[in-house]
C-alpha cells in the first residue's frame, strides 16, 4: 500500500515540475524582447499594406483603362459561372434537389408491403396468363 502511495507522490511531483517549467517558458516568451518586436513587425506590415493599397489606387487614377478591362474580365467570368450553374440546375432532375425520390414514394398506399405482393402477383399473371397452351399457376 505504501509503495503505491509513494509512486503516486512521485507522479504528482513530476507533474508539478513539468507544469512549473511550462509556466516558466510561457512567462519568458511574454516578457522577453520578442513580443514588442512582434507587435512592431505587425504594425509595420499593416502600414506596408496600406501603402500598397494607396499606390494601387493612385495607379488606377492615372491609368484606369487596364483596371476597367480587368474588372470587365472578372465580371464576365462571374457571369459565366452563374450561367453554367443555372444551366446545370435546369438539366438536373427536380427530385435530385429534394433528396431521394424513393424516400418520397414510401408513404404511398400502393407501395406498402402487403399491396406490393398483390401487385407482383398481378404482374406475374399478366406476364404468364392462364390461357396460354402451356400455363403455370404459381401458388404460395
Amino acid at each position: 500500500m505504501n509503495n503505491t502511495a509513494d509512486e503516486l507522490e512521485q507522479d504528482v511531483e513530476a507533474s508539478r515540475g513539468r507544469l512549473d517549467r511550462t509556466l516558466g517558458d510561457l512567462q519568458a516568451r511574454f516578457q522577453g524582447p520578442g513580443v514588442p518586436r512582434d507587435l512592431a513587425d505587425l504594425k509595420r506590415s499593416g502600414q506596408a499594406a496600406g501603402e500598397a493599397v494607396e499606390r494601387f489606387a493612385a495607379d488606377m487614377r492615372v491609368n484606369p483603362v487596364p483596371a476597367l478591362l480587368i474588372a470587365a474580365g472578372v465580371g464576365l467570368l462571374v457571369y459565366d459561372v452563374f450561367r453554367s450553374a443555372r444551366r446545370r440546375a435546369a438539366l438536373t432532375p427536380v427530385g435530385a434537389y429534394r433528396g431521394s425520390q424513393a424516400a418520397d414514394d414510401r408513404g404511398l398506399a400502393e407501395n406498402q408491403p402487403d399491396r406490393m405482393q398483390a401487385r407482383l402477383d398481378e404482374g406475374l399473371e399478366e406476364s404468364f396468363p392462364g390461357s396460354d397452351p402451356v400455363s403455370v399457376r404459381i401458388t404460395k
